[in-house]
């Protein structure tokens, strides 16, 4: 329960922070109008909660204040991971779920629309930027993990029972309409996807058995693409192969048990080249790129979101302070006026807490401050 007048404006903006970060069941909000005291009572998730808060932070912001924009405290270290340089840029917790929930992925619709994976509760909400609504868009009969757009603007999403086989490929209409494409019967773990640039297939990680998998888009039948020992976890519990993404001619695969990146060329048939290391103590989850080339990198449970240049060098861009516990996965923005910005998944570590406690999940919104869609 908030009480405010205009006087108190500085207050609230650091009050809904907090709401957005550990949101309740329901906001009541206390206001006077020409001396008449007025009620409203409406859920933390809704168009209304996030349109005041944001219209408070942003009245905030403007006035100099950067509590709700960057973080001034990097990371802790985490084993094997390599930061590089702590360079916060400006951050906003744009959506949250309560603590249970489990942000794994996101794909940014040609409209701008945020689609975010809860493998947690086996659905994926849409997040509008334009409006700050969040809403449930499709259930799914499996928990979800990847999710990949084609050129036509279907989704295609992976999951399935953690550990158990049959894994499974859903096709995902415009209007959230879930159909299952395929079945694949040895998959225990089916993880991030990308579709291939033949835009015939999508591959998709095979977290457990140490193979990037190719399922036809027209057809439906998968097969192993690529299989190499350096995809398999090397400890029981933590993913080996995880995200997937192409980039001027190369496949690009994070092994977050490893601490690696991995690159391969693809030939002039599709086919997967010799996989060679693109980074080495880098603990990573999913990514994307932009258009220089640099890949934007969620480390989950170092809890942070990192720039990797093209050139090596290393930025960690959020950390804790920010939201990025637990950070799963990212993606540009892609309506007009949101391409400068970097979303990113977050589970809140609810797998592994930190400073001893799960957080909600998040969407954050990163400010990268260039347009920086990757062609």
């Amino acid at each position: 329960m908030f009480f405010f007048e205009k006087k108190n404006q500085k207050t609230f903006a650091s009050l809904s922070r907090t709401v957005l970060q550990n949101p309740p069941e329901e906001i009541k909000v206390f206001c006077f109008f020409f001396s008449k005291k007025k009620t409203f009572s409406f859920s933390p998730r809704s168009h209304k909660a996030l349109t005041i808060i944001n219209f408070f932070q942003d009245r905030h912001s403007r006035k100099g204040c950067q509590e709700n924009m960057s973080e001034t405290q990097a990371p802790e270290s985490f084993p094997g991971h390599d930061p590089g340089v702590f360079t916060p840029v400006a951050c906003k917790v744009v959506a949250a779920w309560p603590v249970g929930h489990f942000a794994e992925n996101l794909a940014v619709a040609a409209d701008g629309s945020v689609l975010v994976s809860l493998h947690s509760h086996s659905r994926i909400d849409r997040y509008d930027p334009a409006t700050g609504e969040v809403r449930e868009w499709a259930t799914l009969p499996a928990p979800v993990a990847g999710l990949a757009l084609d050129p036509g603007g279907t989704l295609w999403a992976t999951g399935g029972e953690l550990g158990k086989a049959p894994g499974f490929i859903w096709r995902i209409d415009a209007s959230g309409k879930v159909a299952l494409w395929t079945s694949i019967a040895d998959a225990v773990f089916l993880n991030g996807a990308t579709l291939h640039p033949d835009g015939k297939r999508l591959l998709v990680a095979e977290s457990i058995t140490g193979r990037i998998l190719a399922i036809d888009i027209h057809t439906p039948c998968a097969a192993t693409w690529v299989a190499d020992e350096r995809l398999k976890p090397v400890s029981e519990g933590i993913p080996g192969a995880n995200g997937v993404k192409f980039r001027h001619g190369h496949v690009h695969v994070s092994v977050t048990g490893s601490n690696l990146l991995l690159r391969a060329p693809i030939g002039a048939d599709g086919a997967c080249g010799h996989l060679e290391t693109w980074a080495e103590n880098l603990r990573a989850d999913d990514f994307c790129f932009d258009a220089d080339g640099a890949a934007y990198i969620a480390t989950h449970p170092a809890n942070s979101v990192l720039r990797l240049a093209a050139d090596g060098s290393r930025t960690t861009l959020a950390g804790p302070e920010a939201g990025a516990v637990g950070s799963t996965a990212t993606a540009f923005g892609r309506a007009p006026g949101d391409t400068t910005g970097l979303y990113v998944t977050t589970t809140g570590g609810l797998w592994s807490p930190y400073q001893g406690a799960p957080q909600p999940a998040k969407l954050l919104r990163l400010e990268i401050g260039l347009s920086t869609l990757s062609p």
